[in-house]
Formats: structure tokens, sequence, C-alpha cells
């Protein structure tokens, strides 16, 4: 462990919380074995016992707040913030059991602080003044601690231009935050008539409220709102169906706060959630305290370290530039770009590197990407054999829901609380198990008395039938010595013959061609003295048996004299009672034993009891019983103590589960910001991040997860939408002056990578397998440079068209029918939408033919105004507001996403050419890349072949000029009659 050790002249004064004694003492209960600090006074001298420092560590912010200390103790963390109004002390936040990520964080460093004295304060009001926290101190040294940790892992000095790029960071973070608060000024406010809880729970407090709203407009998911009137009701919104929108607030509401709002408005309202983080990761940079020291150069000055060869296998048949990908991706030393068009297998190329990398290597992976579907996208396709969390919230598409923390947790809860329920069943009864034991420690108490008295008895009885044997008793002694002598004389014969047989089978054995003489005479000689040795046996043996045929006569002849002598009948009598007391004293030992076994059950291992042994070899199995419950008792009490108490902590809250989760998995998988945010893994670091759908996010938004892995590999589509538009950043223009700035937020993590990076670090993926040929070459020559290769085949079966390229033309339609209009709703930014009736008109024809028939279908479209139009006129016909929510929306939308069937309308259709953000190429792109085997294009040609965009125009006259040769070219009247028909006649 790295440490920094920081003495301060004066105490650091401490005071606790509101809430914080009902916490400790929750966790106190939950935790009686931690022995956490419940008493504050305990706290502070466990702080002044430390006369070497306490560690202390830095947790950066969550959800926007405020940097902490972590004091670091035996079996608990304590939580510090400066106090709001002098920031000259600190309250107590929290006191948590430590965890592993907090091992993981001493791990890597901390300061040992060592004040004059750690002071508690039951009120600010008491703390003595002056008093200084001495913030600024910690703060330098840990901003030196940091500093050295980078120069003992390799890293160095800033140089200029990192410095300047860090700085031209934070002002595309500032201007972002600023777009983004515009954006949401610019939204229309969203009235409800009616708010219910989730669950129509009706009491108490929870996070998530639905809201029926009036009008035709709506929020889009993720999207922050609260509600007028009160700025503490702030959220996020999680689902989007019908009239109503799902909430999910920052924290628990109760209900009667909301109810003072029953019918109101939800308004947008920036978050700084995602900004904060930006500018975490940046600070990271800047403190030389990333996980990946070659990230600022990679990103920055474009230098990266050699890629090493590596041996390793994919688990699945990869094509050749699917495994340049994996191996680079494996080997990588600090960052990698694969480039991967649509259909090229990006996320089985994402998989089988997360694959090896943690199962191969045993390194902990990280799969992140702008959006909640990107992410889940890539979990569908993970090896099962891999151990996967998913971090999130309620944005979580279904593919990513059975991996969600919450879940897993809760799943591994019921699972051992079974387990643990088993294993109590088998401890039920071990206080039972002591009670017999007791008992049993009795019955041998008595039974050792029953012996006694029986070979008391015994000795009478000899003593009584010796007075009276005469001559016979002394036969009968002589013969017993003899019988004695005999048998030892033969014991020790017995084990000389067994030495000399020993002795013999290695003289048989020996090989060794110098020994072999010598041993063989050797072995003749054993065996001639066996051979003696045996007929000397034969003949003790024979004198033993006349020696035991004599003494039972005598002892017959004895037993004949004596039998009827008044002394020997009242000894055999007493003898007999002895006798039968101690059989009866075994039974009872026995008996109790039985029952302290039982009771055990299969909690231990119990020694047997031979129960239909001779006595006095049961009684030894008893007396061992006896001795091993003694000692296993306690032991076992213990256990089941201890297997109680975990139990009670497993039926209570399951984020107690989290940690242990997060540590034993293979892959964790969350969104770029979510990475940071998320307080279960903000303090985790990777091996290996892997950055799906690197096209659409920006560097600021990239730097997030990837400051928190040792190695990055950026998967993506240079020619996907980015996170600005090139329009949209042109609008901005005026408020964002600098060039650097603009650039920045124009162009996505991929593409400034791509630009600079040296080609061994760039691996491009050509082969699709999603498209129909005749798009993809479309598609390859107007985005790709023509590389894209085709390496699938599909037969054609349609009702409507006879290719899978067809564009349906509503030029001849009267101008009243095919022209554009303004649309009510409001676009990104605030921009003006339009709607196209004609085309709506027949994209929903289309979709209701292609649900009929079963097929997976989508409709795009560029304009919000246009979706809603369409999945009005959709829900009259099909009805599942669900359904339309996932398969009717932007392009935007449908980034990551395929279908079957792809419906696509242009929308634009006027007289002078305006095609608006249809200029951005990449939407058409995204939009047509997302079929797999039926492409439908409506649109006005002469509007789009003539557009006053020329990189648009010429797309458009290229995408006619290929429809008529290799597709469809279709008209609108046409088209829409027999769609129509067929959907009557189905």
């Amino acid at each position: 462990m790295t440490f920094r050790l920081v003495t301060l002249p004066g105490s650091i004064n401490l005071v606790p919380s509101e809430k914080l004694n009902s916490k400790v003492d929750r966790l106190a209960r939950e935790n009686p074995h931690l022995q956490l600090p419940v008493d504050l006074r305990r706290l502070e001298s466990d702080l002044n016992a430390r006369a070497d420092g306490v560690a202390v560590t830095f947790s950066e912010p969550w959800q926007g707040g405020d940097w902490s200390l972590l004091l670091h103790l035996t079996t608990y963390t304590v939580r510090l913030f400066l106090t709001k109004k002098y920031q000259d002390a600190y309250t107590i936040a929290s006191i948590s059991p430590m965890r592993m990520h907090d091992h993981e964080r001493l791990a890597r460093g901390c300061l040992l602080v060592r004040p004059s004295r750690w002071r508690v304060n039951f009120d600010v009001r008491t703390i003595p003044r002056p008093s200084d926290s001495y913030w600024s101190s910690l703060v330098d040294a840990w901003d030196g601690l940091g500093s050295e940790l980078a120069t003992r892992q390799g890293g160095s000095a800033l140089t200029s231009a990192q410095s300047g790029f860090l700085d031209t960071l934070e002002q595309t973070v500032d201007a972002s935050q600023r777009i983004d608060a515009e954006t949401a000024r610019s939204m229309a406010a969203f009235p409800y008539r009616a708010v219910t809880a989730t669950g129509e729970q009706r009491d108490g407090a929870q996070s998530a409220y639905r809201f029926r709203l009036v009008g035709g407009e709506k929020p889009e998911r993720e999207t922050f709102v609260q509600v007028r009137g009160d700025p503490g009701l702030r959220g996020r919104v999680v689902r989007n169906e019908g009239d109503a929108v799902t909430v999910r607030f920052d924290g628990p509401v109760d209900w009667d706060r909301l109810a003072r709002f029953p019918q109101g408005v939800l308004e947008a309202t920036p978050s700084s959630v995602v900004f904060d983080k930006q500018r975490e990761a940046i600070a990271l940079l800047r403190a030389g305290q990333s996980r990946n020291m070659g990230l600022l150069p990679a990103v920055v000055e474009h230098r990266v370290g050699r890629i090493p060869p590596t041996p390793a296998r994919a688990t699945e048949d990869l094509d050749p530039d699917q495994q340049e990908a994996f191996r680079r991706g494996l080997a990588t030393p600090d960052l990698l770009v694969v480039l991967g068009p649509p259909g090229t297998g990006k996320t089985r190329v994402i998989a089988q590197i997360a694959h090896a990398a943690s199962l191969d290597r045993q390194e902990r992976v990280l799969v992140t990407s702008r959006t909640n579907r990107a992410v889940d996208n890539v979990l569908t396709r993970l090896p099962g054999n891999l151990e996967v969390v998913r971090v999130g919230h309620t944005g979580v598409t279904a593919d990513g829901k059975p991996y969600l923390l919450e879940r897993r947790a809760a799943e591994l809860r019921e699972r051992v609380l079974n387990e643990s329920k088993r294993s109590m069943d088998a401890y039920r009864d071990v206080e039972t198990a002591g009670k017999w034991t007791d008992e049993l420690h009795d019955r041998l108490d008595a039974l050792a008395a029953a012996r006694a008295g029986t070979e008391q008895a015994r000795a009478r009885h000899d003593a009584a039938r010796r007075a009276v044997g005469g001559p016979i008793q002394v036969r009968v002694d002589e013969l017993t010595a003899r019988r004695d002598k005999k048998v030892q004389v033969l014991d020790r014969h017995r084990r000389r013959t067994e030495r000399r047989a020993r002795r013999l089978l290695w003289a048989r054995a020996e090989r060794a061609p110098v020994l072999s003489v010598l041993v063989g005479l050797l072995a003749l000689l054993w065996t001639r003295r066996q051979a003696a040795g045996k007929a000397r046996a034969d003949r003790l043996n024979e004198e033993l048996f006349r020696i035991r045929d004599a003494l039972t006569e005598a002892v017959e002849e004895l037993e004949a004299v004596t039998r009827d002598a008044p002394s020997v009948r009242a000894a055999h009598r007493d003898l007999d009672t002895a006798a039968r007391l101690y059989h009866t004293r075994v039974l009872a030992a026995v008996q109790a034993a039985r029952h302290a076994r039982l009771a055990l059950g299969s909690a231990a291992v119990v020694p047997p009891v031979r129960e239909d042994a001779p006595p006095d070899v049961v009684e030894a199995d008893l007396g061992s019983l006896l001795g091993w419950l003694r000692a296993a008792l306690p032991v076992i009490s213990a256990r089941a103590a201890l297997l109680g108490e975990w139990h009670a902590d497993i039926e209570g809250a399951t984020d107690q589960l989290y940690p242990e989760l997060i540590r034993y998995a293979d892959v964790i998988a969350a969104t770029c910001t979510g990475t940071a945010s998320r307080p279960e893994i903000a303090d985790v670091s990777f091996d290996l991040a892997i950055v799906d759908e690197a096209g659409q996010i920006g560097v600021a938004d990239a730097l997030v997860p990837l400051v928190r892995a040792k190695r990055g590999v950026l998967v993506g589509d240079a020619q996907q939408l980015p996170p600005f538009l090139d329009s949209e950043v042109e609008a901005w223009g005026r408020s964002v002056g600098d060039p650097l700035v603009r650039d920045l937020l124009a162009k996505s993590a991929l593409e400034r990578l791509v630009d600079g990076l040296p080609s061994g670090h760039v691996v491009q993926l050509t082969r699709q397998r999603r498209m129909p040929a005749v798009i993809a070459d479309f598609v390859s020559d107007a985005f790709y440079q023509g590389r894209l290769r085709t390496d699938v085949t599909r037969v054609h079966r349609d009702q409507i068209f006879a290719g899978p390229l067809a564009f349906v033309d509503t030029a001849r339609l009267p101008d009243r029918e095919r022209g554009e209009r303004q649309g009510r709703a409001r676009e990104r930014w605030g921009q003006t939408g339009y709607v196209n009736p004609a085309e709506a008109d027949l994209l929903v024809e289309l979709a209701v033919h292609y649900h009929r028939r079963g097929t997976e279908w989508a409709v795009i479209v560029p304009y919000k105004a246009q979706v809603r139009m369409i999945t009005a006129a959709l829900a009259a016909r099909i009805g599942d507001a669900t359904l339309l929510g996932l398969n009717v929306g932007t392009v935007d939308s449908f980034q990551g996403d395929e279908r079957s069937v792809i419906l696509y309308g242009f929308t634009r259709a006027n007289g002078h050419g305006d095609v608006g953000f249809l200029k951005e190429l990449r939407r058409a792109n995204v939009a047509f890349t997302r079929v797999q085997r039926q492409l439908v294009l409506v649109g006005d040609l002469p509007t789009l072949t003539a557009a006053r965009d020329h990189g648009f125009a010429e797309l458009a006259r290229s995408l006619r000029d290929h429809v008529v040769r290799n597709g469809e070219l279709r008209q609108y009247r046409e088209v829409h009659d027999l769609v129509r028909k067929l959907n009557e006649q189905e």
C-alpha cells in the first residue's frame, strides 16, 4: 500500500449528521459481528488510538454532490463532508462496514492523517473556534500522492499539448452544458391531468410515478423533468407509453407531497450529472491518476505502445478482420479502435474479447456505451459462462434486465437463503444435542459405577470359589499361567516371522548386479529359517491347544465341585445382579448417544458407536463419543449462531450483496456516465474497458469509462450519427467561439482517434452479414469508399416488392397531397419539425401489412412530428403502444438497432430544395443500414435530387440511379392501392 503521511498542527473536529444515529443503529443490528461504533465516543477513541495516523482517501462526488473524505478503520469506514457554513469542520455523513472495494481503494494509495487530536462534537455550535478543517492541506497531499503514483506507474508530467487539450476539453464540457440547458428551456412544457403511483401504491414513499399528459407533446425517454412549483420533485423519464410517462425521481418521494399537484406541468430541466462526471475524468487525467497511463498521449499526440503478438484463440469462428480485432484488442497496451460498418460483427468481436480477457487472462472487463440500448445489445451476445452484472436504472432494456445488479442480488439472495435454510435445518437441534450430551455424561458415570460393582462382585465370586476349590483350583491357576505364557511366546514368534517375511520379499525384489549374489545367499538362509519357524509355530500352537483343552476341563471340574457351596452360590447371585445392572446401564448410555447423534443430524460427522460389540468396546466407544461431543459442540453451536446471523443479514437489504457480486463479476456493463455515477462501481478499477458505438460518443463522454481501466478498446462506426451533428454545431457557432471547441463538439471520440492513431491501432471490419447485397453495395460506395463486402445471401419473398431495395416516389401526386407541412412538435434544440401526410399514410399501410404477416418491421422518419402522426394512425390499427414505441421513431432512436423490414420516409417535399437536417448524410446511412431483408424508401425524388445542399443532392441522385439499375422505382399510387387492397383482404 502506497501512502503519504500528513501531520496536522491542530485537531480535526467532527459533528454527526441528523440521521447518523439511526443509520448506525440499523447497520449495527444488521452486522453485529462488525462492532460498529454505535457510541460516537467509541469512534473518537478508535480514531485517536491510531498513533501512526488514520488511513484517508478522497471520494469523488456523486450525482452532482461534493467531494468527501473516507476514513478507513479496521472494520468500518467513515464518510466526512465539509460543514456547510464555515467549512472548518466535518460532518459525519455515514459509517459503513468495510467492503472489498474499500480494500482495493486503500491498495491504490491513501493518506495517513495524523492531527493533534480527533474530536467528536455533538452539535456544530459546540465546536471550539477558531477551528480548521485543513482541507487545502489534505487536497494538496492527495494531489501529490496522485502525481507520485502516476510517476511510479510510468506516467510523466503533462506536455503543453496535453494541458492545452484538457483546457479545451473543459471548455467543451461547459459549452455542452450550456447547450443542454438551452435545449431544456426550448422544450415545451408538458401539462398532466393525473398522477398515480406505480403499482397503485398510495402510501409511503417510492421513486417512480406515472403522469397522464394532456395534449400531444411528450418528453422523450431519458429527459430530465421536474414538477412545476416544486424543483425538488425532479427525475428522469424512464417510460413513454400512449399519453403517459413514468418518471423516476432522484430519490423516494412521499405520495402526500405529489398529491399537492394532482394536475400540473412537467418541465424539462437540465442535469449536471453527466457533465460533472466528465469534469472528474478530466481532473483525473490532469492529476495523472488515470488507470490507463497511455490514454492521454494516445488521445492528444496519438502516441501509443507496440501491440505484442498474442496466441489467443476465439471460441467462435471469426473472419480474418474480426480475428485481427480480437487479438489486438486483447493485447493493446493502451488504446485500440475497431471500425465496424453495420452488420460486420462488432458485437461478436466485443463478446470474444470480453470472454478471453475475463476467463483466459483473469481480467475485469467493463462493457459500456452512451445509451442503455447499446450496452444491452452487447450483453445478449456474451457467452453464458461469463459472470455478467449490469449496473443501471429502469432505462435498462429487456435484454439487459436479466443481468441487472438488483436482480442478480435478489437471485443470489434467494439461493443463499435456500441453502442457508437447509444448513440451518441441520443445526436446529444443536441445543438438544447439548442436553443429551449432559445426559450421556451422567449415564456414563452410572455405567462406570456399575462396571466397578461388577468387577468387585466377580472378585468376590472368584475368592469364594477359590476358598472351597482345593487342589482343583490350584490346577486351574497353573494351567491359566501356562496358557498366558504360551500366548506370549507365540506372539513373539509371530512378530519375528513377519519381519523375516518382509526381508525375504525385499531380497526377491533386488535386481542390482553386485548385490544380487549376496542377497540371494541371505534369501536362501532366510527361507530355511522361515521354514523352521513355521514348524516351531505349529508345535507351539499344538501345545497351546492342549493347554486350553486341559484348562477347560479343569474349570468345568472346579465349577462342579464348588457349585453347591453356600458361599459360592451367594457370590454368584451377587455377580449376576451386578452384570444385569451393568447391561442396563450400557443400554441407557447407548440410548443417550443415539439421541445426541440424531440431534446433530448432518451438522457434523459424529464418531460411531459399535453397539453390537462386546460391552467393554461399547463403553470405550461411548467414552470417545462423549469426549468428541464436549470438544465439538461449542464449535458447532458457534457455527449455528453465525449461520443464523448471516441468514438474518441476507434476509435484509439485498444491497449488502452488491459489493460481492461486483467483485466476482467477469464483465460489468453500464453506460459511460453510469460507470462513474453509480456508487456500486464508481470506485472500481478495470483491466479493460470496451466502449461500443464509440462513433456516437463525444471525447469527454468516452473518457469517463476510459480513465477507469488500464486499457481501452473503442468499437464503432465513424459514419454513424455523432453526439452533435455538423448542422447543430454550425447553429451554435455564435455562442461557441473557439474553433477547437466546435471541433470537439462535432467529432466523436472514434473520429478523433481514427484520424490520428497509427494504422496498427485501427482495425477495419469489412465483411457485413446483415443487409442484402443490393443495399450493402450502395452503402459501401456512398459511405465506406467501396470497402464493404457482403457475406450473406437470402432468398427474397415479398408480396409487394420484387427485390430487397425499393423506392416509392410521390412526385406524381398533386402538389396539395405530396407537399410537406410544418409540424407542431419541436425537434432537437427547438428546431421546426415537418410532417408529410401522404408519406405517413403509405408508411402506415405498409407497417400494418408487415405486422399482420408477423414480420419484424420499423418505421424510421427524420422528424418527431412525423413520428407522432404515424404513431397516432398505427395506434388505431394496431393498438399496442409499447410495440409502436419500439418500432416507430426518428433515425437517432434506431442507432445500433436492426429489423427485417425498414420503412423509411424522407418527409421533405417542396419546390425549393430545402431538406433541412437531412443534409447530414450520416442520417441516411443509419436509416438504410438497419435493414435485414427489405428496405422501402418513400420520398419526393424531385425535391431530394434537386436539394440546395450539394452533398445531399449528389447522394440522392446516386441512390436514384442505383435503384433504377438494381432495385425497384415504384409510383406512390400503385403501391398504395396494392398494399391497401392486401390489408383489406387480410
